[in-house]
């Protein structure tokens, strides 16, 4: 399973269906298309963390604004 499936079964988990994860693309916006906050930002980061056993800094959110943004930093971070 590559990262974008792992990514978007971590959010159908994280949102409970509160986000139509079907419509989920690499060039979805967190905010604008996904509709994703401050808030659950942080709970799908933890959730990620877990998933990919790594950590985000704040940094990171600096530079997140896609679904392919979400999955460069995962992927510097494993390695």
């Amino acid at each position: 399973m590559d990262i974008f499936e792992r990514l978007i079964e971590v959010c159908n988990a994280v949102f409970e269906g509160d986000i139509n994860i079907e419509g989920i693309t690499p060039e979805s916006s967190l905010r604008e298309d996904i509709g994703i906050n401050s808030v659950s930002l942080l709970y799908m980061a933890l959730a990620l963390e877990d998933e990919f056993g790594i950590k985000f800094c704040n940094d990171d959110f600096m530079e997140i604004k896609t679904v392919a943004d979400v999955i460069k930093t995962i992927e510097k971070k494993v390695g």
